[in-house]
């Protein structure tokens, strides 16, 4: 993955769902063309938000061992504009699982609806030696890094 588009992971529980942050600034390279004097995140790179989240949600469920291989992309809308200083709170909820994965994603911005889509994924076993197994391990490192701190955790009253 070369471009991270989640900042953070607040809340996981794996089988289920999955809540992400991602900081928009303005500084990203893609302001520069989208669009000069008025800034947009382009719907593409919300989708990939929506992916990314949906892949450590995937991985995290199997405990790695499995990774998901999207398969479709259906009704996806877009509500309103993402712009810089905006911070993306990102969303994905299973909605049917198996061999196919089934996840509705939503992202809003300060509790207003931004986006939504359904994102649907066949599940790969990751074999030790292979490409898959070496993307599961660099987005398990990820997830590690991106999930709140046990210190921040018990700031908040929560107990491991």
């Amino acid at each position: 993955m070369r471009f991270i588009f989640v900042d953070r992971i607040v809340a996981v529980e794996p089988g289920r769902s999955i809540e992400t942050l991602k900081n928009v600034s303005a500084t990203e390279d893609v302001f520069a063309d989208h669009f000069p004097g008025y800034p947009i995140l382009p719907g593409a790179l919300i989708v990939e938000a929506f992916g990314q989240a949906a892949e450590l949600l995937i991985g995290m469920s199997h405990d790695w061992t499995k990774m998901g291989r999207l398969t479709r992309l259906a009704r996806v809308s877009f509500r309103h504009f993402v712009r810089p200083g905006d911070q993306l709170r990102l969303r994905a909820e299973l909605r049917s699982s198996g061999d196919t994965w089934a996840l509705a994603a939503t992202a809003d911005v300060e509790g207003r609806r931004v986006a939504t889509g359904t994102l649907e994924y066949a599940l790969d076993e990751a074999r030790p030696g292979t490409d898959l197994a070496a993307r599961a391990a660099r987005l398990s490192a990820l997830a590690r890094e991106l999930q709140p701190l046990p210190l921040d955790l018990a700031a908040r009253g929560i107990t491991l």
